[in-house]
């Protein structure tokens, strides 16, 4: 069954906070134009579970809804969020007090991510599974969805655009991502205009490593200022 995210959850790049960069903090999330789901059964009964990006209480019940409509023979539709203000939610939707909302939150709040819906509907299979049954399977539903979403980092991020020779092009494109940025675009005339994202700490660092590279003969301005998602960096596992 395909997944997809609530048709308010739009996919976006960049979200523009020109007053308030200060305040914004990185965190981890779901890619907003990814949803994650899994599927777990005990005794019969069936436990979907989905993961979303979600900005907003209303695009979190925007997307419980959306499941509601995809799964419409489920008994329970158990929902949580946690969002980058810091405020949070769930429901047990008429389940035991305990037993399905708290444990789906605590999933999304284990993995320290923000910006995040998770919703398990449950298809009721005939055998009680009781309070302890219960609480395992909606974690283990929740946190199978979310172990299997494209997560990425929301970060202060700062455009910076590079004018190069086109000699200069590919050889640059190669190291991009070695240097921490992502290339969002170029125009080509005579010269090469290259459009990256970097974190904003790391911009002027950005700077110096393409002046190094071309000899100088990039010429560097900053653009914009965003929050941006940036992959987040890849795990060393031979450490």
């Amino acid at each position: 069954m395909a997944c997809e995210p609530a048709a308010s959850v739009q996919t976006r790049k960049h979200t523009w906070y020109p007053n308030c960069m200060d305040a914004m903090k990185p965190y981890r999330t779901i890619a907003p134009d990814a949803c994650a789901e899994a599927l777990f059964e005990d005794r019969k009964s069936q436990f979907f579970g989905f993961a979303v990006h979600a900005e907003s209480a209303d695009e979190a019940v925007a997307f419980r809804h959306d499941i509601m409509k995809r799964i419409p023979h489920a008994s329970h539709y158990v929902s949580a969020w946690v969002l980058a203000d810091g405020s949070e939610f769930y429901s047990d939707a008429k389940e035991p007090h305990g037993t399905a909302g708290l444990p789906v939150l605590n999933a999304i709040k284990g993995r320290e991510l923000a910006d995040v819906a998770c919703v398990v509907a449950r298809v009721f299979g005939g055998t009680l599974l009781g309070k302890g049954g219960l609480m395992r399977a909606y974690t283990k539903a929740a946190s199978d969805a979310l172990d299997t979403a494209h997560t990425v980092l929301r970060v202060p991020s700062q455009t910076v655009h590079a004018t190069v020779p086109y000699a200069l092009y590919e050889p640059i494109t190669k190291h991009v991502e070695k240097w921490g940025a992502t290339l969002e675009g170029a125009d080509f005339t005579d010269t090469v205009k290259l459009h990256l994202v970097v974190p904003a700490d790391s911009a002027e660092a950005l700077v110096e490593r393409m002046r190094e590279f071309t000899n100088a003969s990039a010429v560097c301005t900053f653009g914009d200022t965003a929050m941006c998602y940036l992959p987040e960096p890849a795990t060393d596992e031979s450490c």
